[in-house]
């Protein structure tokens, strides 16, 4: 069945109806206001973790998949917690459920699901296409039927007819290391942003370039053919956190690194700056700032508050960042594009969910 969209703009009416852009610089589900969402580039995480895992020798990926089926099952457990939706859990309702559950990856561009058997406390399958991350998705199904079963499961691929299909299977108990991946919501700071909105759907204007395609089970952003995906927002911070502790402080700068080249070719590809580094006027380096900083909101990864920038340095602050490590290594890729010279960063939080980042020549 095809996506309704937006006729004027072309937004997903079902993801313009379920998501709300505030004016803090978060996206977060319209009647569950502590859920936040962010949207990133579908690669990105896997290429940021395969980045960490070839320089530190270790495999990281059992960590990286409890903290997403945590996440996930934290994001049901608020919707179903409402009375509306606790039917959701009893009798022929958790079908409803377990439609919803693959309809959700379509929508939000994780990948196309099909469930094929479905049953309830027992067992679950279904064919999984195009997913942005392979074992992310598994994690997001496996959480949404733990929250949905209130019971553990288990998880296993399968090949059959050339297609790849999950099938869940109820279990005693979870993985060990899943009880330390706890998930927290951290308030948000208000704020005064106004963003520009499409006068049919009220989704941002500035978002007017993605495009849905329901058979794919993907979300691309059209400006350069890069695929997107609406994910949980408390996930790269768990993540990260989780592997600090494993890894210790080497990771953040492996982390920085990446971003810094993910930002620079971001830029470019994008032509607010040239290919080839160049001298840039003052007015110039202010577009690059202005236009790099005016895509948080829209992607929920923060609200820019403040940013002054001179010859060498930037800084700037963030209220409501999705991620202290990876902004701060977005400010530092968009410095090494304006000056041409190698950054050093460093960041701080002089309050709760308040980023500041300042950025100076290496060495």
């Amino acid at each position: 069945m095809p996506l309704e969209r937006c006729r004027r703009c072309g937004f997903h009416s079902i993801m313009a109806k379920l998501f709300s852009w505030n004016d803090n610089g978060t996206i977060t589900m319209r009647n569950f206001p502590d859920m936040r969402s962010v949207i990133i580039e579908s690669d990105f995480i896997d290429e940021l973790f395969s980045r960490v895992e070839a320089q530190m020798g270790v495999s990281l990926r059992h960590i990286v998949f409890e903290a997403q089926v945590n996440a996930s099952i934290r994001a049901v457990d608020t919707q179903l917690s409402r009375p509306l939706f606790r039917q959701g859990r009893k009798g022929s309702f958790k079908h409803i459920g377990a439609w919803v559950n693959s309809r959700i990856p379509i929508w939000s561009g994780m990948g196309y699901t099909r469930t094929i058997l479905y049953e309830p406390g027992k067992r679950y399958e279904a064919v999984v296409a195009n997913p942005f991350n392979k074992e992310l998705l598994g994690a997001i199904i496996l959480g949404s039927f733990i929250s949905l079963e209130k019971r553990p499961f288990t998880h296993e691929w399968r090949k059959v007819n050339g297609h790849d299909v999950l099938v869940l299977e109820a279990a005693e108990s979870r993985p060990e290391v899943s009880q330390r991946l706890d998930i927290g919501f951290p308030p948000a700071r208000p704020g005064r942003l106004e963003l520009e909105r499409c006068r049919s759907c009220g989704t941002p204007a500035g978002l007017s370039y993605l495009r849905w395609n329901e058979e794919q089970g993907t979300i691309v952003d059209c400006r350069r053919g890069i695929r997107v995906t609406f994910l949980d927002g408390y996930v790269p911070t768990l993540v990260i956190r989780e592997l600090a502790a494993e890894i210790g402080g080497d990771l953040f700068p492996l982390v920085i690194e990446a971003e810094k080249d993910y930002t620079k070719a971001h830029i470019r590809s994008l032509g607010i700056a040239d290919a080839a580094p160049r001298f840039y006027s003052q007015e110039e380096r202010d577009a690059i700032y202005l236009q790099t900083l005016s895509s948080l909101p829209l992607w929920g990864q923060g609200n820019p508050v403040d940013f002054k920038h001179g010859n060498g340095w930037l800084r700037v602050t963030v209220e409501n960042p999705y991620n202290e490590v990876l902004l701060a290594g977005r400010m530092a890729g968009v410095f090494e594009v304006v000056e041409g010279l190698e950054a050093e960063v460093q960041w701080e939080k002089p309050e709760e969910a308040v980023l500041l980042c300042s950025v100076a020549p290496r060495g």
